[in-house]
């Protein structure tokens, strides 16, 4: 999921398209389309995300949102990290 998010970062950046004012990456991803570019499970999606958010990679929704869809990157540079790393050394992965 790291290798996914950083793409479209790459993409917007080359795009200049993002990021926004405040340096936050913002995506419109339904986690169907996450898990099957991920080739993982919805619930393990899930749990990726909010692993990403208590690692303080990603924000949570904001309220005014009604999608659940919409992914706020805050630590681009954060997603190097756990891209080149192993699932093993990810301690909050949610597969062992």
């Amino acid at each position: 999921m790291a290798a996914l998010l950083r793409g479209l970062i790459y993409q917007e950046r080359s795009l200049l398209n993002q990021p926004q004012a405040d340096d936050i990456y913002v995506f419109d991803l339904p986690i169907d389309i996450i898990a099957h570019a991920a080739q993982l499970n919805h619930r393990t999606v899930e749990q990726v995300l909010k692993g990403m958010r208590k690692q303080g990679l990603l924000l949570p929704p904001q309220n005014d949102d009604s999608s659940n869809d919409t992914i706020r990157v805050c630590d681009p540079e954060g997603l190097k990290e756990i891209y080149s790393a192993t699932r093993d050394k990810v301690s909050w992965w949610p597969l062992r």
